[in-house]
């Protein structure tokens, strides 16, 4: 095949895994920007090189004109997450969407590999538009934690090394590392409340923050600097007591003092068309 018509074959993938990424990543910023927790961690995606793709047709003994239907990997979008629990969160919100169709569900945690391989994969249909008209696609979505991608970067590189034909003892100190991984997730998950309330407080901190930082820099608009420069020291000082019912109190109080500004603003703004 020639290299361009591969070009032309592959662009439309491209396209794909680039919109993909950036809805995923754009998912997880809503939930933040509303002060929730997101299940989503990071987001990365590729088009698999012409060289694994050749490799997967020979081993599957994939006919070409077949390869867009059986190749289901072409576009990978991988979504890492914190917990175990936020794998099937991501999953329901992927199910849910208008612009996503999932063909199949492979559940590589509740059926763990051989190898020691976890994940859960979602085969998905999705419609770009191109040159020539809208054009339907597959993806894979690969959803796993940290600890399991950890463990799955370093078995595919093991795999690249050896050409899978790993040596044994290669492959015990493996399964033994994916047993650890297990462990790992399992006690994480124990702690996760307390690690998404402290996660939500931070979030909250910043948010709140970011408000009475605004706030303040109106404020130097339309009131006496002195008065706002007092204003700034006394956040400055409440944020260096790291505490966050005085620091929600400030910002109320704040919201309160900014709205009377803008109040005496509107009544003088009156005053000056009537004179």
């Amino acid at each position: 095949m020639e290299i361009q018509l591969w070009r032309e074959i592959l662009s439309p993938y491209e396209q794909a895994v680039t919109e993909l990424v950036e809805k995923f990543q754009h998912l997880s910023l809503e939930h933040r920007e509303r002060g929730l927790y997101s299940p989503i961690e990071q987001v990365t995606g590729r088009v698999k090189s012409i060289t694994s793709i050749l490799e997967k047709m020979k081993r599957k003994k994939i006919p070409f004109e077949e390869m867009e239907e059986q190749v289901e990997d072409i576009a990978g979008i991988r979504i890492i997450c914190q917990f175990v629990e936020d794998i099937q969160r991501v999953s329901d919100l992927i199910a849910g969407r208008s612009d996503m169709e999932i063909k199949c569900i492979k559940d590589y945690i509740a059926h763990q590999k051989e190898s020691g391989y976890r994940s859960y994969h979602l085969v998905i249909y999705y419609h770009v538009e191109t040159l020539n008209g809208p054009k339907k696609i597959q993806a894979e979505i690969q959803i796993r934690t940290m600890a399991m991608n950890f463990w799955a970067t370093i078995e595919h590189s093991l795999q690249y090394k050896y050409k899978t034909n790993i040596p044994p003892h290669v492959k015990e100190r493996l399964a033994n590392a994916a047993q650890a991984i297990i462990a790992l997730d399992s006690e994480m998950s124990s702690v996760r409340n307390e690690i998404m309330n402290a996660q939500n407080s931070s979030l909250m901190q910043r948010n709140l923050v970011m408000d009475i930082l605004q706030n303040i820099e109106n404020l130097y608009q339309k009131s006496n600097r002195r008065e706002v420069e007092k204003i700034q020291d006394e956040f400055y000082r409440i944020y260096a007591s790291n505490d966050l019912q005085q620091l929600k109190r400030f910002h109320q109080q704040l919201d309160i003092i900014a709205e009377g500004y803008c109040a005496q603003a509107v009544t003088s703004e009156g005053w000056d068309q009537n004179l």
